[in-house]
């Protein structure tokens, strides 16, 4: 315990759990200073420092690598080979003391992001318990690979080459992992590095094989990087990389290839709460109120509709934030990633969202426009609703303003009908969005003379 402190005082250990500290919340309160949707689910959290986590990955190594370089640019190999203290009890010591204080201070910085969720109010379970030790291993590993490499390369140049070097492949292998196409493939060497974007989800996480694939690979690299560090023959070096190599192979068999098995739904974030027919995530249950006074309002204006929807249900799907939201004859389904997002709203805006479509959601994806589809949801949320209303989830709709003028003649047109004529045109536009009809077919058969 006496030549651990000694090292904690005389390396750069305390300098590394720093970096990683001012590094790891820095980059993730500037990378998302115009959101704080990770702040509603510890999961989400852990998993918005993947992005910033190839920098401070990059640092990490760098700095231990600077540190590595210590006794051979100082001179001291023979004067300490002397000494009774064996060399590997001299080097695991080093290694113990960088790699403790980076994974203590990794720890801690998890540690202060899920406090910050309990502390806004936002949900917390174990789920992220997986994320945060593959992040801790992820930083650990990196240290100790510095380490071995400063100690072989003991040359001015080792620390930030091997500090850009580790950036660029974290960068690239971010690149390879493309997230953005629920339907696409990944490269899975991709993902033997920490880093890949986000989504824009509270309610997803990666999969277990994900996990388990990352573990083993970081911990294999760590295990190579600490056998380098206190090998001292040639035979010894080479069978240090025998570690990393197994687990190369082992994590690349377990690492999946499609989009839809690296991001899956929070086993526990997503899980349903209910009250009565209307039912939101386990995340988003404080919206639990409003959301079920104005959805058991919106079924019964449905009630009207021939087989009308029975219940509403938060759509928890893992690829809800980027795919046209589900759509079922029987359940109206809540797309609650796209912006503004509609838990959010107050009671009377969630009602008319509901409306909208005749209780069936829009066929784009979150976040993208189609004006003529704005103004069909416009149209059958005002036959429920008595009148014409500005729906938050369509505002550009009703802001544009020839589809505006357009809106409104449709209304006057859809109003001036008999009730029996109304009703049989809603109900035909509802089992056209339901099949995802095309906006212009619908807005045509909505506002015929």
């Amino acid at each position: 315990m006496r030549g651990l402190r000694i090292e904690l005082r005389r390396s750069a250990a305390l300098w590394a759990g720093l970096v990683v500290l001012v590094t790891g919340a820095g980059l993730l309160l500037l990378g998302t200073s115009g959101t704080s949707r990770w702040k509603g689910n510890s999961t989400s959290a852990l998993l918005e420092l993947r992005l910033p986590l190839v920098y401070t990955w990059a640092l990490v190594v760098g700095l231990a690598a600077f540190q590595g370089m210590r006794d051979g640019r100082a001179g001291v190999g023979e004067l300490f080979a002397s000494t009774s203290r064996p060399h590997w009890m001299r080097t695991g010591t080093l290694a113990a003391a960088v790699a403790g204080a980076v994974a203590v201070s990794t720890a801690l910085l998890c540690a202060g992001v899920v406090a910050v969720v309990a502390i806004e109010g936002g949900f917390v379970s174990i789920g992220f318990v997986p994320l945060m030790l593959v992040t801790v291993l992820v930083l650990t590993s990196g240290a100790l690979l510095g380490l071995a490499l400063g100690r072989l390369l003991p040359h001015p140049l080792t620390a930030p080459v091997a500090l850009v070097a580790t950036f660029v492949l974290g960068s690239a292998g971010a690149q390879g992992v493309d997230i953005d196409s629920p339907s696409g493939e990944i490269y899975r060497a991709g993902l033997l590095t920490p880093s890949f974007r986000t989504p824009y989800s509270d309610l997803v996480t990666t999969s277990t094989s994900v996990d388990l694939g990352q573990l083993v690979w970081f911990a294999g690299l760590g295990l190579t990087g600490l056998v380098l560090l206190v090998a001292r023959s040639a035979a010894g070096r080479l069978a240090a990389l025998l570690p990393a190599g197994i687990a190369a192979l082992v994590a690349l068999s377990i690492l999946p290839v499609k989009v839809t098995d690296v991001i899956v739904a929070d086993s526990i974030g997503a899980q349903l709460v209910c009250d009565g027919p209307v039912c939101v995530s386990r995340v988003h249950a404080d919206r639990l109120p409003q959301t079920a006074e104005a959805g058991k309002a919106a079924l019964a204006k449905l009630a009207v509709l021939p087989g009308a929807p029975k219940e509403v249900h938060e759509d928890v799907s893992p690829t809800a934030h980027q795919t046209a939201p589900r759509r079922s004859d029987k359940i109206v389904y809540v797309d609650s990633q796209k912006s503004p997002r509609v838990l959010d709203l107050t009671t009377d805006q969630i009602r008319l969202e509901l409306l909208a479509g005749a209780g069936v959601p829009g066929c784009s994806p979150p976040n993208s426009l189609n004006l003529r589809e704005g103004a069909v949801r416009h149209l059958t949320a005002a036959y429920f609703n008595g009148g014409l209303a500005e729906l938050p989830g369509s505002s550009w709709s009703w802001d544009h303003q020839q589809t505006r003028a357009e809106l409104d003649a449709a209304w006057r047109t859809l109003s001036g009908q008999s009730p029996q004529e109304q009703l049989k045109r809603i109900t035909q536009a509802r089992q056209m969005l339901l099949s995802c009809a095309d906006s212009d077919s619908v807005f045509d058969l909505l506002a015929a003379p």
